[in-house]
């Protein structure tokens, strides 16, 4: 898949006269999983918000080509956690527009959020409280709030803020399975770079109001071949699919300059990676039995 979803180009965006942008020139493509790191306050978010069509660049343009977006904020769950309203409740949110403010959900909305449920492993829980859940489910109650309307592009800003290290796993894997099976795009801010990386295509690294395609990239593919056939993780469900490896993307010119391209693999890693045949290696899957 070469088309591309998002294409900022000699972007530049400033609050007032600072700056916190400058000249940046990316390509996310269709159906690529990408990580977004730096230190706080080095515009993570305001990138994140610029894609989100929420901010407007000073210069240059953003040029997102879907209209379908999914988003979980930075807050997440700590925003909603004490709401009065049960799991499904929340997720109904996620159709405000279509069921309108002084109307019932009918029964195609219901069943929306039921196969969604399904899907983020969430559906035990339809009638707890949001209070009533642990700091991972909640979170996975919001994925799938963004997930409600069959978004194209999902976007996460810092989602695993505040999880632990256990639940932190699942929602990798549950992202992993939306990005791989779903076919969804995904741009995820993260801190946990080495964890994320065995899902990740490749990293954007956010600092001095630049943003760079970043060392990690290599970094993606090394832990692909190194550190996939050691990892043995729970999933949501009993089923289990197969994880497919996520090849580096080639070079892409004239947007993102700053990438070098695909990591040259050498005989060794060639043989490495016949050992990770589909019929030898596998994860388990993230969700119910339901399709997306």
């Amino acid at each position: 898949m070469n088309e591309p979803m998002i294409v900022v180009e000699n972007m530049s965006f400033a609050y007032g006269k600072d700056d916190v942008l400058t000249d940046v020139n990316l390509i996310i493509k269709k159906q690529e999983y990408v990580g977004v790191i730096g230190a706080n306050g080095a515009g993570k978010s305001t990138l994140m918000k610029l894609f989100l069509g929420q901010l407007t660049a000073t210069k240059g343009t953003v040029i997102v080509h879907t209209k379908n977006i999914g988003y979980v904020p930075q807050v997440g769950f700590q925003a909603v956690s004490n709401f009065p309203a049960n799991v499904e409740e929340v997720v109904m949110t996620g159709l405000f527009t279509d069921i309108g403010m002084f109307h019932f959900p009918k029964k195609e909305h219901k069943k929306m959020v039921k196969e969604t449920l399904e899907l983020v492993g969430m559906q035990d829980y339809r009638k707890h409280m949001l209070s009533e859940l642990s700091g991972g489910q909640q979170q996975r109650v919001m994925i799938a709030r963004a997930l409600i309307q069959n978004p194209e592009l999902l976007i996460l800003d810092e989602p695993l803020t505040g999880i632990d290290k256990e639940a932190c796993e699942l929602l990798y894997q549950l992202l992993a399975k939306l990005n791989q099976e779903c076919g969804i795009t995904i741009v995820m801010v993260t801190h946990n770079m080495e964890q994320v990386a065995r899902f990740t295509g490749k990293f954007y690294h956010v600092s001095n109001a630049n943003v760079h395609l970043d060392k990690s990239s290599v970094l993606c593919d090394e832990v692909l071949f190194d550190k996939m056939k050691k990892s043995k993780s729970k999933g949501f469900g009993s089923k289990t699919y197969k994880t497919k490896k996520v090849a580096v993307p080639e070079k892409e010119a004239p947007y993102d300059a700053s990438y070098k391209g695909k990591k040259e693999l050498s005989d060794k890693d060639v043989a490495d990676d016949k050992d990770m045949s589909p019929e030898k290696e596998g994860t388990s899957q993230s969700g119910g039995d339901s399709s997306c």
